[in-house]
């Protein structure tokens, strides 16, 4: 082996070896109401320095998020990859395809979102969470959702009432890879921006998130679905490896599978 060889091996191993400053946390997901709730509940726990994280899952209703496999970023969430350990694999966690799936599929069924509102009605010093103080907010969100496929036809009105408890200490990019500010995007592009230009503006990053969502449909039955996204525990100040942020060498990249289950996972 060449002294040059040596050389950069031994600088890779000390890039390796060295240890960041950041925070760890763990974080639970319960999911009530409607049938097959249960699948959303989910536990995380995520190593995060700057722009890099690491969220990996406990357990998890998602068969694309199954326990033991994890997420990994470097550049405060823009690109995200999913670490399979036990299949020595990870594929690129593009939101954006999964968006495009959905917006596919929901082209093909005439999915359509009218009248969207987003209102901001409360923001206050809220709760400590996790040790930390909060300014907690509150969100009423409401849409009309209609679907209409071949002999099938749907029209629900959608109402929802999202509270927030953010930590305005917490300033860390890549935070926002598991503790999103917005709720998960429907594939309607317009809504969507309504939300997020809403929403960003919150401080810091959500400790905990509760939105209770309710549908009513044309004969005024109405089904409630109660989602809870809360910290519960977290460390500051953490010395964590580089490594941790790192794939390991030898693994696989493959595609990312195209279909989704009904469980947590990233939102």
């Amino acid at each position: 082996m060449g002294k040059r060889m040596t050389v950069l091996m031994a600088t890779a191993a000390l890039v390796a070896s060295r240890a960041l400053g950041g925070l760890y946390y763990e974080a639970k997901t319960t999911v009530q109401g409607r049938k097959g709730a249960e699948m959303g509940n989910t536990t995380v726990k995520a190593w995060v320095s700057g722009e890099n994280a690491k969220v990996e899952f406990e357990s998890s209703g998602n068969p694309m998020t199954e326990p033991g496999m994890y997420m990994i970023t470097n550049d405060g969430g823009k690109t995200v990859y999913m670490v399979n350990p036990e299949k020595k694999q990870y594929f690129a966690w593009d939101l954006n395809s999964l968006t495009g799936v959905a917006g596919g599929m929901m082209k093909m069924m005439n999915f359509q979102i009218t009248d969207p509102k987003v209102v901001k009605v409360g923001e206050a010093p809220g709760d400590t969470v996790a040790g930390l103080p909060t300014v907690h907010y509150t969100y009423n969100i409401s849409y009309g959702q209609s679907m209409k496929f071949m002999m099938m036809k749907k029209n629900v009105k959608v109402t929802k009432v999202q509270e927030t408890w953010t930590a305005p200490k917490l300033v860390d990019a890549a935070l926002g890879t598991y503790l999103r500010k917005e709720p998960p995007s429907l594939g309607d592009e317009s809504f969507d921006k309504l939300i997020r230009a809403e929403m960003q503006a919150m401080k810091g990053f959500p400790l905990r998130t509760k939105i209770e969502q309710t549908e009513t449909d044309e004969k005024g039955k109405a089904e409630t679905t109660t989602t809870l996204m809360e910290v519960t525990k977290i460390e500051l100040e953490l010395a964590t490896p580089a490594s941790t942020f790192a794939i390991p060498p030898g693994f696989e990249k493959v595609d990312m599978p195209t279909m989704m289950g009904p469980g947590g996972g990233p939102r």
